[in-house]
């Protein structure tokens, strides 16, 4: 009995049905709580939800009963990846090829990371070794997509999209792919469609919020100045952020000065007057974003279409 739950939480896993996942396998270690890829199992759900600390405890449990399975140094991949630290994650990833060489998503995982890192080359090698192992793999042809996309190539990004869409129409990654390639040509409706219809069935998905974000960036002008800002700005670890801001104050300060003293008071003043108004946008800019993107969930979330 315990199988059948393990196999479709792995399979609710798969379709980002993650509560249904955690459901199942709280029943499974309820039964069984030394069932260590149960846990682990959990711990990958946990972190797709977004309850970080939670995942790690799991995986203690699951590392504590049986350090031998690869997907264990998967999750912990991910987490390394949300902590910002590649290198780390690539670890991690080889250490779950060497558990198991024919791991499809260690190979994809590890590309994904390269990608970060800037090393396409061996990226694009890691996706071709899981195309490899699983030709026929909807995930193979989604990463096949997000590295065509990420270099530009957007017809070839767009074909492997499809194919993933013609193997699991309602997968979650294989519609975000496809939203962020809709954006990138210009098709607004069709990329806010497949964006509203993941949210629909993950409203804690990350990537489709931000996309839904990056719609309303091209729709508004105002948004789309504070989204692009904030977007990068958030890019950056906490000490690189203080650190951009306080060069970009002093910058305004030295330009003020130096305007000044070459005769042009009335341009120092409005130097310095713009400071203000840069730091008053981005102020009022996080909840006039929030109200928006709110009430356009509103609109969408009764709609009998989705």
């Amino acid at each position: 009995m315990n199988d059948y739950k393990i196999e479709a939480a792995w399979r609710y896993y798969h379709q980002g049905l993650h509560d249904l996942a955690i459901d199942a396998l709280k029943e499974v270690l309820a039964d069984d709580p030394s069932d260590a890829f149960g846990h682990a199992l959990l711990a990958a759900n946990l972190l797709s939800k977004g309850r970080l600390h939670a995942s790690e405890y799991e995986l203690k449990i699951a590392l504590g009963i049986d350090p031998n399975i690869s997907f264990f140094y998967l999750v912990y991949a991910r987490i390394s990846i949300i902590k910002k630290k590649p290198k780390m994650a690539i670890e991690y990833c080889d250490q779950a090829l060497g558990l198991d060489i024919e791991s499809t998503e260690a190979h994809l995982l590890k590309s994904e990371v390269l990608m970060q890192l800037g090393n396409r080359k061996e990226a694009l090698q890691c996706i071709h070794s899981a195309a490899n192992i699983d030709p026929d793999s909807a995930r193979v042809s989604i990463v096949f997509g997000e590295y065509f996309l990420a270099v530009g190539e957007l017809k070839k990004a767009n074909g492997y999209a499809l194919e993933a869409l013609a193997m699991h129409a309602q997968d979650e990654d294989a519609n975000l792919l496809m939203g962020k390639i809709a954006l990138a040509n210009g098709c607004i409706e069709d990329a806010e469609y497949h964006a509203k219809f993941v949210i629909l069935h993950n409203p804690s998905s990350r990537e489709a919020l931000t996309l839904l974000g990056n719609i309303k960036m091209r729709k508004n002008f105002f948004l789309g100045f504070w989204w692009r800002f904030n977007s990068k700005l958030s890019a950056l670890t906490q000490i690189e952020g203080c650190l951009v801001l306080i060069f970009a104050y002093l910058l305004f300060n030295l330009l003020s000065l130096v305007v000044g003293d070459i005769g042009y008071p009335r341009a120092s003043f409005w130097i310095s007057i713009s400071w203000l108004l840069i730091v008053a946008y981005s102020w009022i800019g996080i909840p006039f974003y929030q109200k928006t993107l709110r009430k356009e969930l509103e609109t969408f979330s009764f709609n009998r279409e989705f």
